[in-house]
């Protein structure tokens, strides 16, 4: 490649690195005043542009700490460019040939960082596919950065051609060397190759000639570490050999799970020789990682030379301030006063932060990481060591709370979500006394009582009030009341207003179901900041309870009494029997529904003095309108301003008129406007009639815009296109449907007040 001195905006100061692909330099952004690291390609062939530009879409949708940073992406003069975060140290290949791991404790917490990352970028559906030790950097805090997503699938979209094999031999799938299409899988393999050679030096698979390497990785098994390395824990081993099954299906479920079973093995210190993987993977399931009287192990890395580099200048420190990566709306820069902490500076800019202790150092939920300017921010004050502690937090992980800021710093906030806050609810009326017969649910959260303990006071708190809004929201969508929480508890009532038998048991058999579809995101939640999950056993009863308003005058609560409560409890320990929890409802419940859900097996069980037949639910027996609405809506709000882009994007390109009416509009407002809409559209469904009033004064606001009749089709199409977008493959006749019922209202309700506006007028 010709030499050159600057490429787009940035000024080259060194080679730093050479590969196929091309060449990588040390450069200086002067727009941002900072160093990067700039990989350089000349624009040849087709394919290795689509690679190079590949690896940037790739690595720009992950943002983590154990993933490397990619700033921007160019072409200029022939060339491809891209700017990634400038690292210090070597790669995993060059730091295992220099023996430079002191002990299993080091290697662990490597292999624990590796998969930490390979789980976000499944989790965002891409699969690296070239996962190997020169593709894995190592920094000389010890913290690992993933590299090179030169090959990496996103989607369903595909690098390779007809027959073409992309990787590299020693580490690849066997799968993925006969062409086959390759899924997360391929890279729990790669993995395994990684781990092996990271855990004993030698590769798994080494032959002299690139065909023997394919033919030893579809055809022979690896030595197990034991015999190579007779000082590895035999399940050490054995949880290698089963990343690296030749039979995809044979291979962990998914990296989540390796990565849980590693940090156990970190956090329990001595490994027995007794100990198996098969109670590991059921300790990772229970997520019972960590506690007290656990030994973390310290990672303990000595480094060779880091390569070599010219000097890097030195840059001014500046004032104190912070930028705040991966948030919503884009990074967000603050100035911080003197004497404030990172937390309170925050605050006071708006940045939504989750402090659950106050700022006090007893919670771990504001904690940040440090991207940048690490040297910038106070040391950890015995409060915070001793948590940090506590929890294996590696040097890079601060709280917020406790943290001065002396220059410029990068960071980005770990628990980013704003659902914490939305608990608070307006009181119900008061409610006269009366019996009638409702729809019960119970809720108990199976591990709630034994973990309790093992949890920070502030972090219990968190966590419950996220466990109780996920159930919650299920209740309050379908018309459901909720009464106060008790521990791992929860009871919900449906048909106080006078539903007829069976909306009441379909209202409360639809929010069962929703409750075990949402524990799958709040587990994965829980997993990621707390090292834990949980187990929902539901419980559903239909029969007869006194409903009224109860409490002080000032603090009066609707509430239900009776012996039917009780019944719903006892089920839902019934469900406990199911080792993944489940949902059991009473022969009481399933009279009323009749055939309109598919039951399992049954169970004959006495309930004080009476005997009740129960049975599993296992689905709506037809597809529910209003079920597939509240599920498909979740996956559009988790996108909302993605979504309100693609609706309007798409209702200019369908109906150009419709973009001179909002010429002067702020559309960023108007998109969370119908957001907004749509949502509580979605939340009012059996109440639609609530709703009214705020569809009749919208539509006679469009009737004020001069807005055509015929419009409202267009609306409907781009719905219906924007929920497509978002749902992908998921999005089928059913969906549409439903989707089209609940806007056949709106539209209706909207057409009717806008053509009598019209009328008035």
């Amino acid at each position: 490649m010709v030499q050159i001195a600057r490429l787009g905006k940035y000024n080259l100061v060194d080679q730093i690195g050479r590969g196929a692909m091309g060449e990588v330099f040390r450069a200086h952004d002067p727009d941002l005043d900072r160093y990067v690291a700039l990989k350089v390609i000349a624009a040849g062939d087709a394919d290795t542009r689509l690679r190079f530009r590949r690896e940037a879409q790739s690595a720009a949708r992950l943002v983590h700490p154990n993933i490397v940073v990619v700033h921007d992406f160019g072409e200029e003069s022939g060339r491809f460019f891209m700017a990634m975060e400038l690292l210090d140290g070597n790669d995993l290949k060059r730091l295992i040939q220099a023996g430079a791991f002191a002990n299993l404790g080091a290697r662990l917490h490597v292999m624990e960082q590796i998969c930490d990352a390979m789980a976000f970028a499944h989790s965002t559906n891409i699969v690296h596919r070239d996962l190997k030790p020169a593709n894995i950097f190592v920094l000389p805090n010890g913290q690992v950065k993933i590299l090179d997503f030169g090959v990496a699938r996103i989607g369903g979209s595909d690098m390779t051609g007809t027959g073409m094999i992309l990787g590299t031999p020693n580490y690849m799938a066997p799968e993925q060397i006969r062409g086959h299409r390759v899924d997360a899988r391929a890279d729990i393999f790669s993995l395994g190759t990684v781990f092996h050679e990271l855990l004993c030096g030698r590769r798994a698979f080494e032959a002299d000639s690139i065909p023997a390497i394919l033919y030893a990785v579809m055809h022979h098994e690896p030595k197990p570490l034991t015999v190579l390395d007779p000082s590895i824990p035999p399940v050490v081993s054995e949880l290698v050999t089963k990343t690296m099954q030749k039979d995809p299906s044979r291979r962990f479920r998914s990296v989540e799970e390796i990565r849980n079973i590693i940090r156990i093995l970190r956090v329990r210190g001595t490994l027995p020789p007794s100990l198996t993987l098969g109670e590991l993977m059921k300790d990772a399931t229970d997520r019972t990682v960590i506690g007290s009287g656990d030994i973390l192990l310290t990672p303990s890395v000595s480094f060779a030379a880091p390569r070599s580099m010219a000097p890097m200048p030195v840059v001014p420190a500046g004032p104190p301030s912070a930028t705040f990566a991966g948030e919503p709306g884009g990074e967000i820069n603050i100035e911080i006063a003197p004497g404030q902490t990172l937390l309170e500076a925050a605050l006071e800019a708006g940045i939504p932060h989750t402090y659950e202790c106050g700022g006090n150092a007893r919670c771990s939920t504001c904690r940040v990481i440090v991207i940048g300017g690490r040297e910038n921010l106070s040391t950890r004050d015995t409060a915070e060591l001793k948590l940090a502690q506590r929890f294996g937090f590696g040097d890079e992980i601060r709280l917020a709370c406790q943290r001065k800021v002396t220059g410029p710093v990068r960071v980005r906030r770990l628990i980013i979500d704003s659902a914490d806050i939305r608990i608070m609810r307006s009181a119900p009326k008061a409610v006269q006394g009366s019996e009638m017969p409702l729809a019960l649910v119970s809720v108990r959260a199976r591990e709630l009582a034994t973990q309790m303990r093992r949890w920070l006071p502030h972090d219990l708190i968190h966590i419950l009030n996220r466990f109780y809004y996920q159930i919650g929201e299920t209740v309050l969508t379908n018309g459901g009341i909720l009464e106060p929480p008790a521990g791992g508890n929860l009871l919900a009532f449906f048909g106080s207003n006078g539903e007829d038998a069976k909306t009441k048991c379909t209202n409360a058999i639809r929010a069962a179901l929703r409750m075990r579809e949402r524990m799958a995101p709040l587990n994965e939640y829980l997993t990621e900041h707390f090292g834990v999950t949980l187990t929902v056993d539901i419980g559903l009863h239909y029969g007869r309870m006194i409903v009224g308003s109860i409490g002080h005058p000032d603090h009066m609560r609707t509430t239900a009494l009776g012996d039917a409560a009780g019944i719903a409890e006892k089920v839902a320990e019934l469900s406990s029997m199911n080792p993944i929890g489940g949902i059991v409802a009473t022969e009481e419940m399933l009279n009323v529904v009749d055939d309109a859900v598919t039951s399992g097996a049954a169970l004959h069980e006495r309930i004080g003095e009476r005997e009740f037949t129960v049975y599993e639910i296992e689905d709506f027996a037809k597809p529910d309108t209003h079920y597939i609405v509240q599920s498909s809506f979740e996956k559009i709000a988790a996108q909302r301003t993605e979504a309100a882009r693609i609706f309007y994007e798409h209702l200019f390109a369908i109906s150009p008129r419709a973009r001179e009416m909002f010429a002067h509009v702020d559309m960023a407002v108007q998109g969370e406007m119908l957001m907004n809409m749509i949502a509580a559209a979605v939340k009012g469904l059996d109440r639609l009639d609530e709703l009214k009033p705020v569809l009749v004064d919208l539509g006679k606001r469009h009737a004020r815009y001069h807005v055509s009749i015929d419009q409202y089709a267009a609306v409907e199409a781009c719905l219906l296109h924007t929920i497509a977008t978002i749902m992908g493959p998921e999005f089928n006749l059913d969906v549409k449907l439903a989707w089209t019922r609940i806007y056949n209202f709106i539209a209706e309700t909207m057409i009717e007040a806008q053509l009598s506006e019209r009328g008035a007028v």
